[in-house]
């Protein structure tokens, strides 16, 4: 071992005494700025999102990649300041029978995003809305909307309008979905949330998202 004493006179050597007793702080301090630096760009380069929608259904629902700000480009607002309006997609597949491992996952994971509200749009295939249908987790549409202009496109939980059905909709056709056949539900706000902005924004860009979808399907019933 080094001893103090015999103090080092050569720049050599105070950097091997040096590396010698401080060797293990160096790293440490190395690994940690290093991870910093690394969670900083990842963070940067995230997509932040001002809508989340979770895409449910038993199959894929297209070949490419369902690109929402594609589809309805700048139509919502930009809620997080970072200048950029951004629909983030969360694809779950759920088919009739969920007693698989994979099922139940999957399964689960929905469970997650009505709990945690990890989505707030929530857009469903007919297996998959006569699931949740029967679930208190999805807003009264009429408390978001109007809904006099949708008619028969309206779907009820015991007399309150919870769903929309979207089929015909050219934003959906343009973005290559194979099927239509589609509801679009809003999850239920919480009581706690009623003066949250940020949260009452992400609400306002779901409607705005709901009403183009709901524009295009009247569009395509007036032109055909």
């Amino acid at each position: 071992m080094k001893n103090k004493d015999n103090k080092p006179t050569s720049f050599k050597e105070k950097l091997e005494n040096f590396w010698y007793y401080y060797k293990l702080p160096v790293i440490i301090s190395i690994l940690v700025v290093g991870i910093g630096v690394f969670l900083y760009f990842e963070f940067s380069q995230s997509v932040v999102s001002d809508l989340k929608v979770c895409l449910t259904s038993k199959e894929a629902l297209s070949e490419g990649t369902i690109n929402f700000n594609e589809g309805m480009p700048g139509l919502i607002k930009d809620i997080n300041g970072d200048n950029e309006a951004n629909i983030t997609i969360q694809r779950i597949f759920l088919g009739e029978d969920i007693s698989s491992d994979e099922g139940q996952t999957y399964y689960q994971n929905l469970m997650g995003q009505l709990s945690s509200k990890g989505s707030t749009l929530f857009i469903f295939d007919k297996t998959n809305l006569d699931r949740m249908i029967k679930k208190d987790a999805f807003c009264p549409l009429n408390e978001l909307m109007d809904l006099s202009a949708y008619n028969d496109r309206v779907v009820y939980r015991n007399d309150v309008p919870v769903a929309l059905h979207l089929t015909g909709s050219k934003v959906l056709a343009d973005m290559e979905f194979t099927s239509d056949d589609l509801y679009a539900m809003v999850l239920f706000r919480r009581p706690e949330d009623a003066n949250d902005l940020k949260c009452n924004a992400e609400y306002d860009n779901a409607v705005l998202v709901l009403k183009e979808l709901m524009k295009q399907v009247e569009t395509n019933t007036e032109t055909n």
